[in-house]
């Protein structure tokens, strides 16, 4: 199956205008609800938001590889840890829960 480089990088520009798109939404909600603004999950999107961010950037400049690659892997590799701490305190919450 050929997925062609022109809807990857549109799919991309999606997904970045999601992100943002959510991350004011959530935002604004939290603030006129008096929340904390800062927390694990907007810590997740800015991540992916920053990884979409150099994806995008990478197709107008040349990065090297390399640079590239490392980049993309260690912002990859901080999102599943972001999930997984998220994951687990919900686990770990529901388990408080039921304990009362």
């Amino acid at each position: 199956m050929y997925i062609s480089p022109i809807f990857l990088q549109t799919a991309l520009y999606i997904v970045a205008a999601i992100l943002i798109i959510f991350i004011i939404g959530i935002t604004i909600f939290k603030y006129r609800n008096k929340l904390k603004l800062w927390d694990k999950s907007m810590t997740l999107a800015s991540v992916v938001l920053l990884n979409c961010i150099y994806s995008i950037l990478s197709y107008f400049f040349d990065f090297p590889y390399e640079l590239s690659s490392i980049i993309t892997g260690g912002l990859s590799l901080v999102a599943f840890g972001y999930i997984v701490v998220i994951i687990w305190e919900l686990i770990k919450n529901k388990k408080a829960a039921n304990t009362k």
